[in-house]
């Protein structure tokens, strides 16, 4: 901190006083991100951009980084990535609104216009530079493990666990250094009652390889992930092989009701020319495996929120059309 000396008197100013961030501290403000929600939409702007500023920790980067030059592209292809599918993306609005949240602080300039909107053309014209506060980036540099903590809590705190390692990936962030950390509490029963109720087959293509009686590559996959307030119920579920959990999670793959239960969609953003690419399109527009009980059918209202926050729309025109 800054001292002024007065009448013999240590005078602290208030423009640059940082106070001294705990542990634990830290770790609740991130518990209790204040995230836009709206109707079950989708906002993981302020959880990206945390992520892609421990990265920087760990790849030794300065603590603060300019908007126009290392955060508007990096988290622009994060929101495009992991985001929800949306026209465009806004990677301005959580470089702003996350000082809120006492996780980020933008030093120099006013990014906001006279009515109080973000300006955006500010932020790149003058690449402002914003990052984590000075007592944050310095409790980071020091504590390893807690930067591995905290990765850990954001991805489950508003991702599926099928896309954690893309993301780590795409921040920078090693797997080691995330997998040390315990993993969330899930209700065991869950696993196993959906896997019964769809007979211990992939939902879309039928794989059930087993080793003995135990089930290899098949997982119960949430319709409205965990991290967005699905519950741990049947309806919320669907067993699917590791592939396709994968792809529904991503967006690749979706569904839609007809009349005789729901049919698989495959994005038009699928595209390719290896092989695997026809495990997607080949099941385009083909019925999803029913569960053993009507009881157990997939909840329309999950399968909307899937279909609004995560399948990358539009669906392909035509079954196994490859776009090229």
């Amino acid at each position: 901190m800054n001292v002024a000396v007065s009448g013999g008197h240590a005078i602290v100013t208030p423009e640059t006083y940082r106070p001294h961030v705990k542990r634990h501290e830290f770790l609740d403000r991130l518990d209790h991100l204040n995230v836009w929600k709206r109707a079950g939409q989708r906002a993981p702007h302020k959880p990206l951009l945390l992520l892609l500023a421990l990265g920087r920790v760990l790849a030794g980067e300065p603590r603060l980084g300019g908007y126009r030059d290392d955060i508007d592209g990096p988290l622009g292809d994060l929101l495009d990535r992991f985001g929800p599918p949306r026209r465009s993306h806004h990677p301005e609005l959580p470089f702003v609104h996350l000082r809120s949240d006492g996780l980020w602080e933008i030093p120099e300039h006013d990014p906001m216009t006279p009515r109080g909107a973000v300006d955006k053309r500010r932020l790149v014209e003058h690449n402002v530079p914003g990052g984590l506060p000075e007592s944050v980036h310095a409790l980071l540099q020091a504590d390893r493990a807690l930067v591995q903590k905290a990765a850990k809590r954001l991805l489950d705190g508003h991702f599926p666990g099928s896309l954690h390692d893309d993301i780590r990936r795409a921040v920078g962030i090693p797997r080691d250094v995330v997998l040390r950390d315990a993993a969330p509490a899930r209700d065991p029963a869950f696993r196993r009652d959906v896997l019964r109720v769809y007979e211990r087959r992939c939902a879309v293509c039928n794989f059930d390889v087993r080793l003995g009686d135990d089930p290899i590559g098949l997982e119960a996959a949430h319709i409205k992930w965990h991290a967005a307030g699905g519950p741990d119920a049947v309806p919320n579920g669907l067993a699917l092989c590791g592939f396709h959990h994968k792809a529904f999670d991503r967006g690749a793959l979706g569904l839609t009701a007809v009349a005789s239960g729901y049919v698989v969609l495959i994005s038009s953003e699928v595209n390719g020319l290896s092989a695997p690419v026809r495990w997607l399109l080949d099941f385009h527009a083909k019925p999803l495996r029913r569960p053993q009980s009507p009881d157990y059918t997939p909840d329309p209202a999950f399968v909307d929120w899937h279909r609004r926050e995560v399948f990358r729309s539009p669906a392909r025109d035509a079954p196994g059309e490859v776009g090229r």
